[in-house]
């Protein structure tokens, strides 16, 4: 074993631990990005870094990764936070890094692809709950799931947003 990490087909962790560990990294790094995420919007920090992120108010995948290194390296940590707590096999940060990537390419692509298989996630926001964000600039601070918006009430207006939308298809 390489740092107490397993590595081989005998120590890997069953299907259901690897999917459970995997939603803990998920609810860990969304926690994380959340309030980081939502700090960079301060009008003291967001003009010097979070802005370079928000160059594209229509995103598309490559969008995910284009940041200033200041964002790169504060919200970047988030995505160790679970691997370090709970990683026991190789095979955890394997898929965490292809879930990770999936999930943040999947937010920014600018689709809301039906069949992606995050959508079976509870509270999964998708292209759709992130592109209002960069449409908005404000709400909808969440990477992953929807919750911390909604109890922060950051996401009102995003569902003002979708409400007008609606009256306006009607009228």
């Amino acid at each position: 074993m390489v740092f107490d990490i397993g590595y081989d087909y005998q120590s890997m962790p069953t299907w259901y631990s690897l999917l459970l560990q995997l939603y803990a990294c998920l609810i860990l790094e969304d926690t994380w990005h959340y309030f980081l995420h939502r700090a960079l919007h301060h009008k003291s920090v967001y003009k010097h870094v979070h802005k370079v992120h928000h160059n594209f108010q229509a995103p598309f995948g490559m969008v995910a990764e284009y940041a200033h290194p200041v964002e790169t390296v504060v919200l970047g940590f988030g995505f160790f936070i679970g691997p370090l707590l709970f990683c026991t096999h190789l095979i955890l940060l394997w898929t965490w890094v292809g879930v990770r990537l999936l999930e943040v390419i999947d937010v920014h692509s600018g689709y809301n692809f039906k069949w992606n298989p995050l959508h079976l996630l509870p509270f999964y926001g998708g292209a759709e709950y992130h592109d209002f964000h960069h449409m908005n600039f404000h709400g909808n601070y969440a990477p992953t799931f929807t919750w911390w918006d909604r109890i922060c009430g950051t996401h009102v207006p995003y569902q003002e947003h979708k409400k007008n939308k609606l009256a306006n298809k009607q009228n």
